[in-house]
């Protein structure tokens, strides 16, 4: 009877200690959470208040120019719209434009994007620029909203992914993650339920390809032969309205132009601003290491995630939603140009496994959510780019489990 009472008195302070630890896991990431989103409010507050009562174009923060990244796709729905392709793709001729049609002295930004990415801007180039600032991020936030419930994810892991770090941030940038990301993670999570849906809202990431390297890995190992083919009619038919709207001298300017400038940028980014910078070869680059170097690291990087997401995919051990986490996860170690706003589908990927194991967490996952966080002021304090080591670990700590049939820690 003292036995038992003893031991019943143990095991409740057990589960109390673990209810405490995971209050204070908790409050660590709100706490967190609450200074990022307190600097996105004092960005963005002023901004949309100067938008609304037509104030003048000024440098906005965090960045150097008008709108940030947007001020490079706004300047791009103009041009894409008077047929100027040899401009668009042209360095110093865009940036001329950029100039005349924001102010003299914007900081030069290229478009390097392939041209479907400039269909859907085509509409905002009909509005003003804080106008149309404003509409772009209103609707690629609805879209990634209505995609992740047609994905039948609920409502409160949509609300807590598009409040995370790499998603706050993205909006201030005026950058289309939201969307990219929203797309890829529920394309995968639809194969296993709609399988064409989810090849068709694969397609969508044609938009911005490098979002994706790795999906046709999972979609072969996993044999999801109807979902290569709706992805594959999907890709067809956003190049053939790209064509049909554009012509083929898009085409021409970005093979001839457009992607030599896009690797002038990945073999010279070590020299410019990398806070927001999460790729292998840009961490490799920024550690001293030659081109050729960093070029071999990405690729061993890459190698692994190949090889860690085929067999994932091949194999019976792993959940689908492991599958996801280790999809996503593996495509931040295969694309050489990454940045911040790129982390978007793996913050959704982990507040899925958080809501999976009843909203029971440890520190490591706490810190991985923060990371897109993390990451800047790391750089900006010591000038270190640690992404692909954290992604990297990640990674292995995320396959290791299933890959190995062993338990990381107890869900109760």
């Amino acid at each position: 009877m003292t036995a038992r009472g003893g031991m019943g008195i143990e095991q409740n302070w057990s589960i109390s200690a673990r209810r405490c630890w995971q209050t204070l896991l908790w409050a660590m990431l709100g706490f967190f959470w609450l200074l990022w989103f307190k600097v996105f409010l004092a960005h963005m507050i002023p901004r949309i208040s100067g938008i609304l009562h037509g104030a003048p174009l000024a440098n906005t923060p965090p960045c150097d120019g008008v709108q940030c990244d947007f001020s490079v796709f706004w300047p791009a729905s103009l041009l894409a719209r008077q047929g100027r392709f040899n401009i668009l793709y042209d360095p110093t001729a865009f940036s001329l434009f950029r100039q005349h049609v924001l102010f003299a002295g914007e900081p030069r930004l290229d478009w390097i994007y392939p041209p479907p990415s400039l269909l859907p801007l085509l509409p905002f180039g009909y509005l003003p620029l804080g106008a149309a600032f404003l509409a772009w991020t209103a609707l690629l936030i609805v879209l990634a909203i209505l995609m992740l419930r047609f994905a039948g994810i609920s409502w409160l892991v949509v609300l807590i992914s598009l409040l995370s770090p790499a998603a706050l941030w993205d909006i201030e940038m005026g950058q289309w993650e939201i969307f990219c990301g929203a797309a890829l993670v529920s394309g995968l999570v639809l194969l296993s339920k709609r399988t064409l849906s989810g090849g068709l809202v694969l397609s969508l990431l044609l938009f911005k390809p490098q979002s994706a390297l790795l999906m046709p890995v999972a979609l072969l190992a996993a044999r999801y032969w109807r979902a290569i083919a709706a992805g594959l009619v999907g890709s067809m038919l956003i190049c053939a309205a790209t064509t049909l709207l554009m012509g083929f001298s898009v085409w021409r300017a970005w093979l001839q132009v457009g992607l030599a400038d896009a690797h002038q940028i990945l073999i010279l980014g070590h020299s410019i601003g990398l806070e927001e910078s999460t790729s292998v070869f840009w961490a490799l680059r920024n550690a001293g290491a030659a081109v050729s170097a960093a070029f071999a690291g990405q690729a061993l990087c890459a190698a692994l995630a190949v090889i860690i997401v085929w067999h994932a995919w091949n194999s019976s051990r792993f959940a689908q939603l492991d599958r996801i986490v280790l999809t996503v996860i593996g495509s931040t170690l295969v694309v050489p140009y990454l940045f911040i706003v790129d982390l978007i589908a793996f913050e959704i990927v982990l507040t899925l496994l958080a809501e999976r194991r009843g909203w029971r967490a440890n520190l490591f996952d706490i810190f991985l959510w923060l990371w897109p966080m993390f990451s800047p002021a790391i750089f900006i304090w010591k000038g270190w780019l640690l992404s692909p080591l954290v992604m990297l670990s990640a990674l292995l700590y995320f396959w290791l489990p299933g890959a190995f049939r062993f338990r990381r820690y107890s869900a109760a």
